[in-house]
């Protein structure tokens, strides 16, 4: 096994009863694993209590330790995940142990879209405002409006509007995030 370590992933804390397939079949779902290894005792020829997982890889292999971590658990048991041999101390007991950083690509930016560039439903207009809403109908949502010409700054207000759409954004996404918090995974036992 481990043609090339850093494709290779460690897997702890697995227990005996797990069998091989049931871990390749979560193990697949980042990517292709080349080859899967769960040792195994000579004598009673139980599972050691770790596995090793080679993927095509080394982004794949770290994606994988990134999304599995402490979110999998087989026969309540939660298991580790670690790129092999990182987490070694050094033979050498005097040498000082340096971690590996792992470079992850910065996040790209936020797609802006104004909404006046999305097309609106046909709306009665009431004294110059889109019934309901309190809105010009021409308003332009712009994700930053401009300065207005008393040269003083708006603060994210264009003409009161502006702020609601914020308000109202912002407590959806308030909603989601409190959603989106990280829970282990649990798979059936087979």
């Amino acid at each position: 096994m481990a043609r090339n370590p850093g494709c290779t992933v460690f897997i702890g804390n697995l227990d005996d009863k797990v069998p091989e397939r049931v871990l390749y079949e979560i193990l697949i779902q980042v990517g292709r694993v080349v080859d899967l290894h769960i040792p195994r005792d000579k004598e009673t020829s139980r599972s050691k209590g770790y596995a090793f997982a080679e993927y095509e890889t080394e982004e794949i292999a770290q994606y994988a330790v990134k999304l599995f971590s402490g979110l999998v658990r087989l026969h309540n048991k939660t298991l580790r995940f670690a790129i092999s041999g990182q987490d070694k101390a050094s033979s050498n007991g005097n040498a000082p142990v340096t971690p590996r950083l792992n470079s992850v690509p910065p996040a790209k930016p936020p797609q802006l879209m104004r909404f006046s560039d999305t097309p609106l439903p046909q709306h009665t207009v009431v004294n110059g405002r889109i019934a309901g809403l309190g809105v010009p109908p021409n308003h332009s949502y712009d994700a930053h409006p401009q300065e207005p010409s008393s040269g003083l700054p708006s603060r994210g207000l264009s003409n009161g509007t502006y702020e609601y759409s914020r308000r109202a954004f912002g407590s959806v996404m308030n909603d989601v995030s409190r959603r989106a918090t990280r829970e282990p995974i649990p798979y059936p036992s087979y």
